[in-house]
């Protein structure tokens, strides 16, 4: 049998260990100063994310403009297609434009209005070696409409040919 007094001897060295400090603290939870620096580094995400948020939004709805842009310029390049004859005759005529048509707002995006020209008016005048500046080519031009933005503003050029 074990004396009191050994027993006590065992018991004040089981506990009064480094291990039993490390123990006490690790039950007691995370300290005041590691839960404020843990919320900073949240907070600074958190706001981080929110001065981008409105770059985001204004970048997503640039993105749907253009992509409703391309769609009508393609729609209108085809439709020439279809409704010409077979001596291109309406073809030719845009071909021979020296400045943009009338702006036509479209009912299916009432912000977008296109018109047709046989010079291009997104990149200006003709610079040799680059096909996108060539005169005699039709193309179709899209822009806001004139409700939805101030005048000149060229979103979409699409050049077709037969």
């Amino acid at each position: 049998m074990i004396s009191p007094q050994r027993r006590r001897g065992r018991r004040e060295k089981l506990f009064s260990g480094r291990g039993c400090k490390q123990a006490k603290r690790a039950v007691g939870g995370f300290s005041l100063l590691e839960v404020v620096v843990a919320l900073g580094i949240l907070l600074v995400g958190i706001v981080a994310i929110l001065a981008y948020l409105p770059n985001v939004l204004r970048a997503q709805e640039r993105a749907k403009l253009l992509t409703e842009a391309a769609l009508l310029a393609q729609r209108k390049a085809e439709e020439i297609r279809r409704d010409d004859d077979r001596s291109h005759t309406l073809l030719n005529t845009i071909r021979n434009l020296t400045a943009p048509t009338a702006a036509m707002v479209c009912p299916d995006y009432p912000n977008l209005a296109y018109s047709f020209s046989g010079v291009s008016v997104l990149y200006g005048d003709e610079k040799p070696g680059d096909p996108r500046t060539y005169r005699g080519v039709a193309r179709v031009i899209v822009e806001l409409a004139p409700d939805s933005r101030p005048s000149g503003n060229v979103l979409y050029e699409v050049r077709f040919d037969e």
